[in-house]
């Protein structure tokens, strides 16, 4: 499911009725993430994310989207022994969960609906809903979070779709990654393809540029060069 990372062992998805007593307890620092090597963003973070970690775009369900690398072979580089992040830029998921986002699809209509991590639930944690069903303060601010979550993450796919429509993206079958002493292989993904701007109309790169997706374009491009931190970490 788009959405989804590898910290996430029990996505639940979230359901008033069901769920009107759950209460969930929130991680007190982000250890939870040790074995998670790839996060995907949403189109507001690229930019940001991409001047610490390395920026692929990968397939779900038929949509390409952007992803964060953190690790090889399910290790995260990014963390120290206590459970905290080496570098100021954290992605926005990682920062939410144990809840988060992810597209469902029913018939044609597709929708971003409420999932958790059902290893967070604790008797001794926060209520989601009150005694009459509504949201509790602390849910309620969590939502709006993740409604801003699922907007930037339908707008992080409608950029890659264009990107990859005019050939700003490029296809590796296979990429080898050394670092930490490990190597790793990322297969059948997508990178930033710059080449292809030369090719471009004069119109489309002042489009490019005006709603921009140009800087992101060139930032993702060599974000790669990011992969040179992971022994400097």
């Amino acid at each position: 499911m788009l959405g989804v990372f590898r910290a996430i062992k029990k996505p639940t998805f979230l359901d008033t009725e069901l769920h009107k007593e759950l209460r969930i307890k929130l991680p007190e620092d982000y250890s939870f993430c040790w074995d998670v090597d790839v996060v995907p963003v949403g189109f507001s973070e690229i930019l940001s994310v991409s001047m610490y970690y390395p920026v692929f775009f990968g397939v779900s369900e038929g949509e390409v989207f952007p992803f964060v690398v953190m690790g090889i072979n399910r290790r995260n580089v990014y963390l120290d022994p206590e459970g905290r992040f080496k570098v100021d830029v954290i992605p926005n998921a990682i920062k939410l969960y144990p809840f988060s986002v992810v597209r469902t699809k029913e018939g044609e209509v597709k929708q971003w609906t409420v999932v958790f991590d059902r290893v967070w639930e604790d008797k001794e944690g926060e209520r989601l809903f009150d005694e009459e069903g509504n949201e509790t303060a602390f849910f309620s601010d969590i939502k709006s979070k993740l409604e801003e979550l699922a907007f930037d993450f339908e707008k992080a796919l409608n950029f890659s779709k264009e990107m990859l429509e005019i050939g700003c993206l490029k296809l590796l079958s296979s990429l080898e990654v050394e670092a930490k002493g490990e190597k790793a292989v990322f297969k059948n993904v997508l990178i930033g393809n710059i080449d292809t701007l030369s090719k471009l109309s004069p119109e489309k790169l002042y489009y490019l540029n005006n709603v921009g997706y140009l800087p992101i374009l060139y930032s993702v491009y060599f974000s790669i060069r990011n992969f040179k931190l992971f022994d400097l970490l």
